[in-house]
C-alpha cells in the first residue's frame, strides 16, 4: 500500500554482470532492489552515453541509446549512497577532468601570453614600416601566419550536469554528438530549476534531433547536432507531487514524462540488515572497471569517439515485431494501454535503448541478440506498470485513499516506530493534518483495510488501536 510496489525489480533480467553488480549493491548499501537495479542501469547508460545508436527494425532509422529515469524514495532510504557507489568511477573521472582542465588552463595562459607578445611585436613592426613608407607585404604575411597560431582555450570535458539553464544546455551539447548527463540525487534541484521550463528542448534531445540552434546577441549562434544526454533524477514523493500540482498539466501533456523510466521504491527503514563483516566489493569491481574503460575511450578529446551503429539479429527482429504487435493491440479503447498511450508510443524505443545499453556495456560483438531484447523488454515492462500506476486515470486514488495515507503515515512515524500501538482518536485528529469529515472518512478507509480499529478506554474515550501485523507488513 501507499507507494509500495508489490513487484520486485527485475534484476535477474539485467545481463548477468549487471545483475550481479545490482545484487551486491543492494546487499552492501542495504537498499531496495528497485534503488539498486535502477542505479546500476543508469550508471551503465551514462557510461555509454553517445557511444552507440540502434537501428529501428521497422523504420530503419538509428535512435539514441540514452535513457531518462526518475526514482521515488523517501529521505533516509540510501538512494544517494547507492548512486554514489554505482557511479563512483563516473564521479572520479569527472574530478580528474576538472583537475586536468585546471592544468591545461595554466598552460594555455602561458602560451597565449607568449603568442600575444609576438603578435604585438609584429603589429608594431607593420606600423613602423608604414610610417617609414616601406613595403609591409612580408610583415603582414608573417603577422597573418602568426595569427593562425593563436592557442585555443581548452574546453572543460564535463559529463555530469545538475542545476542548468537553457543556454548552458546548448553550450554543454555544442558540436556534433556531444554528451551530457543530468544527474541529481535531490530531484528538487532539477524539478524546480530552469531546465524543466524547456521541455521541448529536452524532448528533442531525447529524440536525438539532427540539429538544434540557440541564437544569441550579435548573430552568435550555438549549433547542436545529434545531441546525446541522459537524465537521472532521484526525488522524494512529496517533492514530485508538489511539482505535479504546479506543472503537471504541461509536463505530462507535452509527452515529456512518457520518455522516463519511473520507479517507486518503498521504504524499508527499520528492516535493514547490515553485515557484521564487510568483505569488500566483488561483483562491483568488474562493473566499475568497465565503466572506467568506457569513459576513457575518448579521454582527452573534445569531440566524442565515433559511436557504434547497432541492429538486432534476425531472431530478435521477429520478436521485436511480435512485442510491437501486442503493444498496438493493447492500445484499443478499454485495453490495458488505452489511457497511457503516450508511454506506449515510446515503449519499443525504450526497449531498444535498454537493450543497446546492456549489449554495449557487456562488450558483446555483433548484433543485439533476442536474449538481450527479451531482457530489455522485461525491464521496460516493469517500468510501464509503474507509469500506469502513477499516471493512469483509472488507477488514480480517491480523496479518501490519499487522506488515509496521510493519517497512516502519521500513526506509523509518530507512534508505531516508538513501539506504541494505540492513541487517542481526538488527539490524532488535532495533529495529523487531515481535518473535519475527511479525517473520519480516512479512518473508515483504514478500518476497512484492517489497519486499525476503534475501541473505547475505561473513561469512555475513543482510542485508535493498531493492527500490528498490518503495520509490520506495510512500513513507511
Amino acid at each position: 500500500m501507499f507507494q509500495n510496489n508489490p513487484n520486485a525489480y527485475p534484476i535477474a533480467s539485467l545481463t548477468p554482470n549487471l545483475s550481479k553488480a545490482a545484487l551486491e549493491l543492494a546487499d552492501i548499501v542495504a537498499c531496495t532492489d528497485i534503488i539498486a537495479g535502477t542505479s546500476i542501469l543508469n550508471a551503465a547508460n551514462v557510461a555509454i552515453c553517445g557511444k552507440a545508436s540502434w537501428k529501428h527494425p521497422a523504420t530503419g532509422k538509428f535512435h539514441p541509446s540514452t535513457l531518462y529515469s526518475m526514482i521515488f524514495a523517501v529521505s533516509g532510504d540510501r538512494k544517494t549512497t547507492a548512486d554514489n557507489l554505482a557511479c563512483s568511477p563516473i564521479y572520479e573521472e569527472e574530478t580528474q577532468n576538472i583537475l586536468k582542465h585546471a592544468e591545461s588552463i595554466k598552460a594555455f595562459k602561458s602560451a597565449h601570453t607568449t603568442w600575444s607578445s609576438i603578435h604585438a611585436g609584429l603589429k608594431n613592426r607593420i606600423k613602423k614600416l608604414t610610417r617609414e613608407g616601406k613595403d609591409t607585404t612580408d610583415a603582414e604575411a608573417e603577422a597573418e601566419a602568426h595569427a593562425a597560431l593563436e592557442p585555443n582555450e581548452p574546453r572543460l570535458r564535463r559529463l555530469i550536469r545538475q542545476d542548468i539553464t537553457k543556454r548552458a544546455i546548448y553550450e554543454a551539447l555544442e558540436g556534433d554528438g556531444a554528451t551530457a548527463a543530468f544527474m541529481v540525487d535531490e530531484g528538487q534541484i532539477l524539478l524546480e530549476g530552469d531546465i524543466m521550463r524547456h521541455l521541448g528542448v529536452l524532448n528533442k534531445i531525447w529524440d536525438g534531433a539532427a540539429i538544434l540552434t540557440y541564437d544569441r546577441a550579435k548573430h552568435d549562434t550555438i549549433i547542436v547536432r545529434n545531441p546525446r544526454a541522459c537524465i537521472s533524477i532521484m526525488v522524494q514523493p512529496t517533492v514530485f507531487n508538489k511539482f505535479l500540482q504546479r506543472h503537471g498539466a504541461i509536463t505530462h501533456g507535452s509527452g515529456h514524462f512518457a520518455r522516463y523510466l519511473f520507479a517507486r521504491s518503498p521504504s524499508i527503514q527499520g528492516y535493514r540488515h547490515t553485515n557484521a563483516i564487510n568483505t569488500g566489493l566483488i561483483d562491483l569491481v568488474p562493473f566499475h572497471h568497465r565503466i572506467t574503460a568506457l569513459l576513457q575511450l575518448d579521454a582527452g578529446e573534445v569531440a566524442p569517439m565515433q559511436h557504434a551503429l547497432l541492429e538486432f539479429d534476425e531472431q530478435a527482429k521477429i520478436e521485436w515485431f511480435q512485442i510491437a504487435y501486442k503493444v498496438e493491440a493493447d492500445l484499443k479503447p478499454g485495453s490495458f494501454l488505452s489511457d497511457i498511450g503516450d508511454f506506449a508510443s515510446k515503449y519499443m524505443d525504450i526497449v531498444g535503448r535498454i537493450a543497446t545499453t546492456m549489449h554495449v556495456f557487456d562488450d558483446v560483438p555483433g548484433k543485439i541478440s533476442v536474449d538481450t531484447l527479451l531482457r530489455a523488454e522485461a525491464i521496460a515492462c516493469w517500468h510501464l506498470n509503474e507509469y500506469k500506476a502513477i499516471f493512469s486515470t483509472e488507477m488514480q486514488r480517491s480523496e479518501e485513499s490519499i487522506d488515509a495515507e496521510a493519517v497512516y503515515g502519521y500513526l506509523y512515524s509518530r507512534y508505531y516506530r516508538r513501539n506504541m500501538n494505540s492513541v487517542s482518536k481526538n488527539y490524532v485528529r488535532q495533529r495529523c493534518g487531515v481535518r473535519g469529515e475527511r479525517y473520519y472518512r480516512a479512518l473508515d478507509e483504514l478500518i476497512m483495510m484492517r489497519a486499525i480499529e476503534i475501541q473505547r478506554s475505561q473513561n469512555n474515550t475513543q482510542i485508535i488501536v493498531f493492527n500490528p501485523q498490518f503495520f509490520y507488513e506495510n512500513p513507511i
